[in-house]
């Protein structure tokens, strides 16, 4: 009988330590469930405009460094000619990001629903340098001739700085639009155009046409371009937590650019197929920062005063209601000092 409830006894207590045990790894599993859920969301899918030059080379990297997807973001880059194509392209609802310079970003914030989240880059005005053929040695001297200029981009602005700083009136000269650096570059070398401005890898081979000489640089007006980022308002709407994870990969590519501009420039030149040498020179002479301060909208303000000002952009919009600062707040608040307050 006592053996008998012994038994019993050690029945029981087994019992009860496989329950408990039963239930402790139920747990377990549950537990690991949820963190493998949690660990395994769907990546969202973004489309990204992208131009063919080094101005958007924190998405090559972002891209090639797997930054992105690191971030939860499925990218899908798309190629254009200019950064102004991007945003058209935005526009017509072929992506969901593009880049674009101050000037290119002004002139298509009243036609849809664009938002600005961040700067991107900016160089050295000094680095665009204006160069002319054929016996043209001063900017004075482009009175009535054929002149380049890349259609509806930064160069637009650019351009009509420079001509009001040597008093020629845009009626004095002959413009010519072109939707492509390669065009550009092509009317140059035949001598369809006697001028235009030019930077890095293109400066490079305008300078190479007999007779070529630099006669000005973008210094002279003086005015150096920046470039941001800007997103459909859709893609905020729809996917709001696409935003603060494309901030944070072109995050790290910046750090990554500037930690490492051979590596970069590498990446960036096999994919855009340009001499690494001349993206190299091009990166050493610029800023990369993800960032939103003052003066990148002050000089925005200032672009928009003069070029509606002068009718080269279509004005009627607060620029303030344009800029979405919460992404950036969010994600890298010690990059957002911009301060609407100290604006109109």
């Amino acid at each position: 009988m006592k053996n008998k409830k012994l038994s019993l006894i050690a029945v029981f207590i087994v019992g009860i330590m496989l329950i408990v045990t039963g239930c402790g790894n139920s747990g377990a599993k549950s537990s690991a469930d949820n963190n493998s859920t949690s660990g395994s969301q769907k990546p969202i899918p973004v489309r990204f405009g992208v131009d063919a030059s080094a101005f958007s080379i924190e998405f090559q990297v972002a891209n090639a460094k797997s930054y992105f997807t690191k971030n939860g973001i499925q990218p899908q880059l798309v190629n254009f000619s200019y950064g102004i194509d991007t945003i058209n392209a935005a526009l017509a609802d072929q992506v969901d990001v593009g880049l674009a310079a101050d000037f290119a970003a002004l002139s298509r914030f009243n036609s849809g629903d664009l938002r600005l989240l961040s700067f991107l880059n900016t160089g050295k005005a000094e680095n665009t340098k204006y160069v002319a053929r054929d016996g043209i040695t001063s900017p004075e001297q482009l009175k009535g001739k054929s002149i380049g200029v890349a259609r509806a981009t930064v160069g637009e602005y650019a351009l009509a700085r420079y001509l009001e700083k040597y008093n020629i009136k845009s009626n004095e000269v002959k413009i010519q639009g072109f939707t492509s650096t390669a065009e550009e570059i092509a009317a140059f070398e035949r001598g369809d155009i006697k001028g235009g401005f030019f930077g890095g890898v293109d400066l490079d081979k305008v300078v190479q046409t007999p007779g070529a000489k630099v006669i000005g640089t973008q210094a002279d007006i003086p005015f150096q371009s920046r470039g941001f980022l800007i997103v459909k308002d859709k893609l905020l709407k729809e996917k709001p937590e696409a935003a603060k994870k494309i901030i944070l990969a072109l995050d790290e590519a910046a750090k990554f650019i500037n930690a490492n501009p051979e590596a970069a420039a590498e990446i960036d030149a096999n994919v855009i197929h340009a001499p690494k040498d001349g993206v190299l020179r091009s990166l050493k002479d610029s800023t990369q920062d993800i960032r939103l301060n003052d003066d990148d909208v002050k000089q925005l303000q200032d672009v928009y005063d003069y070029a509606t000002k002068n009718n080269l952009i279509k004005g009627g919009f607060n620029l303030k209601d344009k800029i979405v600062t919460d992404p950036l707040k969010q994600s890298l608040p010690s990059k957002l000092t911009y301060n609407p307050d100290n604006f109109k």
